[in-house]
């Protein structure tokens, strides 16, 4: 499975807040399209509401969000397209029969959603190419793990100071990156980097 993180942040690597602009939003709805699936952590889904969808720029990939504890409304607009949460087994009962009303629910891990596990069952089901969005705990996991290949940032003309940042959670040891492209959309500047493993 070839796993991409993409994110925008601000130059002193804040990841809450709009960052990007219309070509940048763009260039992710593309990504997604070219993506089986499209990841992100509970608290993007609690803080944003999102959709995650390629608005009309090509297929749908599925959306994954990664919720230990089932906490995912049953409201939330991700559900408009397939999906898939992942819990853990520490997760309540009711609340996991409640979203498998609408998506499908994967319990993997025993206190938490154990990410290398869930990340081979995904491939088993022919999830090949999965793109990250975050939140900064979620890239800070997979980070840790080695799990991925690529990392694209988007990087903004701001200093903001407060907020989520892009690595949430200290890393195990430092992360090495290979510069593959430099890109430039007005303002914002996209680094696309190789993860060397």
């Amino acid at each position: 499975m070839h796993i991409t993180i993409n994110c925008a942040k601000s130059l002193d690597s804040i990841l809450e807040g709009n960052y990007s602009n219309k070509k940048d939003w763009n260039r992710v709805y593309e990504l997604r399209a070219k993506s089986d699936a499209v990841m992100v952590g509970i608290n993007t889904i609690l803080k944003d509401n999102p959709r995650l969808t390629t608005h009309d720029t090509g297929k749908e990939p599925i959306k994954i969000v990664i919720d230990s504890r089932c906490r995912i409304p049953k409201d939330a607009r991700i559900f408009q397209t397939k999906t898939i949460v992942a819990v853990s087994e520490n997760a309540p009962k009711d609340r996991i029969s409640a979203i498998q009303k609408k998506a499908k629910v994967l319990i993997c891990g025993k206190q938490q959603v154990d990410l290398s596990t869930l990340m081979k069952h995904l491939q088993k089901t022919n999830i090949n190419t999965l793109m990250v969005e975050g939140g900064g705990t979620l890239i800070s996991s997979i980070l840790n793990l080695n799990l991925a290949d690529e990392l694209i940032v988007a990087i903004a003309p701001q200093i903001t100071s407060r907020g989520i940042r892009f690595i949430q959670k200290d890393l195990e040891a430092p992360i090495n990156l290979k510069l593959k492209d430099i890109q430039k959309l007005d303002e914002i500047v996209i680094l696309k980097y190789q993860i060397l493993k």
